[in-house]
């Protein structure tokens, strides 16, 4: 009891003295002209007082952190904005600043230890200094066009890591997307001279702001991979003391593994070796095997990766028993693991799919949208729809429930945001239910927010429905319309087989729409057609014959009316940019036809079509882009 009382006095007083003008005096006489070593008196109030509240981890930290922050928040960004113009000369950089320096950042900004802000004057003045940060860094920049000044780059990772910080708080996160750091950041990866501290934090910042286009841009998902996987080598092997750095690179590295580029250069380069040691080794990182787990879910929708993790008995086990671990989000992610890797079905088993539904609706949504779902939810019930929602994070057998779910709807309400894409269960619901053919309805959750990458591809043939740009009432009443009219043309429409399509002409395949299904239609053999070796010799015939024969017929709305020459053209564009051509041709068939272009169709295109395309030398495209990995 007394040495709990001694704590509790040494404590307080450590608070009181931190939060004084005292400190903030003795701190910018250090900044200004950092000794080669601190006095008695600054090493107690600059370096063992700040110590001692950031090692504070009882019920009252939050308070404690607020305080500090209310005292110090702007007197912090009024000093970076006096002492720190981005030019020569920099601030003089030690051991004594860097102490003080990660003292007081470690009690105002250490968001990824859990101290989230709880006013908005905090988020207000951290507004602020992203915003003096950004400009300090655009200054530096400007001195240094080539190469960073060697006496500017301790600076330099002082400032990116706030940016850092404030990129694992959701609404900072978005605040930072709007200051628009993606030309930052490439401009200080490409001076900063391979700095790993700068490229990591440059990275993590990167992971939370970059949309697809951005990280076509950069070209760099090699040298993304690289820096993430060797700071996981290092820090693995370090050892339990560097759990916490361990689990804020994975995290960072979770929200990567969105873009399919980033999943494929971990996969190459044997990243997924080092998340299964930090799922699997004996050693105590829990803060680490959850995210390690869920870069795992994400690397198994790639099809290699999955087999590889499935024929892993010893992961396979390993996972088994994670799915019955007491920790519920581990629980959860390995459940999902299991679900993903040995019940996924590849397509759409025959026989399986049945007209009558249990429910109307599902709705596939992040957690982070929950309140607008459960506002869409509330009409939708009142309007007297059936609805299955995921009220709960899901866990145990509960994969099964939602996969059920997806067979069982007739719609489909795929609700889009950043966090949706961000999620491997969503991808896993959005996935499954287009393997299931199901009518999806795509619903615009966050404001300005456009699918890319996986999800764009997933949702790019159906009308979107933007809740915040409408307005929900607005939005609601499109919804019921859209419904409503899938509904009609499916009652409107005519079933026919693919199978009596592939032995006919175009003009018969336009006639066989206008058949009722009832009427019995003669199948006749097709005639063999031998092709010109070299496909700018074909006729329009040649073109049309060879997507029956094929069994392409879905194209020959997109390809009618083109002889050969026409045809290796369409080929060219589709090797220079195929996730673009894919999208186009997807929309095409969907708007003509009122169907879905598959992947595996698209693939088999340009594969049947390369036999006759002239041997060229140089760079081949690989036919297989990174689009084949998304289903």
């Amino acid at each position: 009891m007394a040495r709990y009382t001694d704590f509790t006095k040494d404590l307080n007083k450590a608070i009181d003295q931190v939060c004084s003008s005292e400190y903030q005096e003795m701190f910018e006489v250090v900044a200004k002209d950092p000794p080669y070593s601190f006095t008695m008196e600054q090493r107690i109030l600059i370096d063992r007082y700040p110590n001692l509240i950031t090692w504070y981890n009882g019920d009252q930290r939050h308070i404690v952190v607020e305080r500090i922050r209310r005292t110090h928040l702007k007197w912090y960004d009024n000093w970076l904005t006096q002492y720190n113009t981005g030019q020569p000369p920099y601030v003089k950089w030690n051991s004594t600043m860097e102490q003080a320096i990660l003292h007081l950042h470690n009690l105002l900004f250490r968001l990824d230890l859990g101290d989230i802000f709880t006013s908005d004057e905090s988020y207000k003045e951290c507004r602020k200094i992203a915003d003096t940060v950004k400009r300090i860094l655009v200054s530096v920049i400007k001195s240094n066009p080539i190469t960073i000044d060697q006496a500017a780059v301790p600076y330099v990772r002082m400032l990116i890591q706030i940016l850092f910080y404030f990129s694992v708080d959701n609404d900072l996160a978005i605040y930072l997307k709007s200051l628009e750091l993606v030309n930052l950041m490439n401009d200080l990866l490409r001076t900063s001279n391979n700095d790993n501290e700068i490229h990591l934090n440059a990275y993590r910042i990167l992971a939370v702001i970059l949309v697809e286009a951005d990280l076509k841009q950069l070209q760099n998902s090699d040298r993304i991979a690289t820096v993430f996987i060797d700071f996981m080598k290092n820090t693995i092997d370090q050892g339990v003391t560097h759990e916490g750095r361990l689990h804020n690179i994975l995290r960072s590295l979770k929200a990567l593994t969105q873009h399919e580029q980033i999943r494929e250069e971990l996969i190459k380069q044997n990243g997924s070796s080092l998340f299964l040691r930090c799922v699997m080794e004996d050693k105590d990182l829990l803060k680490a095997k959850l995210p390690a787990l869920e870069i795992i879910l994400a690397l198994a929708f790639n099809k290699d990766s999955a087999t590889l993790l499935k024929d892993n008995a010893n992961f396979m086990d390993c996972i088994r028993t994670l799915t019955s671990s007491s920790e519920q989000t581990i629980q959860r992610v390995a459940t999902a693991l299991i679900w993903k890797l040995e019940k996924d079905e590849p397509t759409i088993p025959s026989g399986t799919i049945t007209t009558k539904k249990q429910y109307d609706i599902m709705i596939s949504y992040s957690h982070s949208d929950k309140d607008l779902c459960h506002r869409i939810l509330e009409s939708l019930e009142k309007d007297n729809f059936k609805v299955w929602i995921d009220s709960h994070m899901m866990h145990g057998a509960t994969f099964d429930a939602m996969a059920k779910a997806i067979e069982n709807s007739e719609f489909i309400f795929i609700c889009m945001s950043d966090a949706y894409k961000q999620s491997s269960f969503c991808e896993m619901e959005a996935s499954y239910g287009i393997k299931r053919q199901c009518r999806i309805i795509p619903l615009v959750m966050t404001p300005n927010y456009k699918a890319d990458g996986w999800l764009g591809i997933l949702t790019s043939p159906f009308t979107y429905i933007d809740f915040p740009k409408l307005g929900s009432s607005r939005a609601y009443e499109e919804l019921k319309k859209q419904i409503q009219l899938i509904r009609m043309n499916d009652l409107s429409s005519t079933v026919i087989k693919q199978d009596d399509l592939h032995h006919n002409t175009i003009s018969s395949v336009h006639d066989r729409l206008k058949t009722t299904p009832n009427v019995e239609i003669k199948k006749e053999p097709r005639q063999v057609v031998d092709y010109p070796d070299f496909i700018d010799k074909w006729t329009e015939h040649h073109v049309e014959s060879f997507l029956l024969e094929k069994e392409l017929n879905i194209l020959l709305p997109v390809i009618e009316g083109m002889d050969g020459q026409l045809l290796h053209q369409t080929y060219s564009m589709c090797q220079a940019n195929q996730q673009s051509m894919f999208l186009l041709f997807r929309e095409d068939i969907a708007r003509s036809q009122q169907t879905i272009l598959s992947l595996r169709e698209y693939l088999t295109f340009l594969k049947e079509i390369k036999a006759y395309i002239p041997h060229t030398t140089g760079k081949q495209l690989n036919s297989t882009s990174t689009v084949c990995n998304l289903m």
